[in-house]
């Protein structure tokens, strides 16, 4: 008897994610440190403010669709026999 596919999250959310994850740490640490030698455009708080922002959207953006792609795997599953 052959086992169903575990269905997988998309890795375009999953790249979504974890690009955002990257930006709002580095703009953070552009906020709490000083990046100006490794990163000459975070001089400006501004910029390191704008791409933590950035970052924190793209990650809220990936997890809201995630949590409803989830839903709606989980709305589809057929449940097991016996139930």
């Amino acid at each position: 008897m052959q086992t169903a596919a575990r269905p997988r999250i998309p890795t375009r959310l999953l790249v979504l994610d974890t690009i955002g994850v990257i930006l709002a740490g580095l703009g953070v640490a552009g906020l709490l440190t000083d990046l100006s030698g490794v990163l000459p455009p975070f001089r400006d708080k501004t910029v390191a403010g704008m791409v933590a922002g950035v970052g924190f959207a793209l990650v809220t953006f990936a997890l809201g669709n995630i949590f409803r792609w989830v839903n709606r795997v989980r709305s589809q599953a057929i449940p097991p026999p016996g139930d």
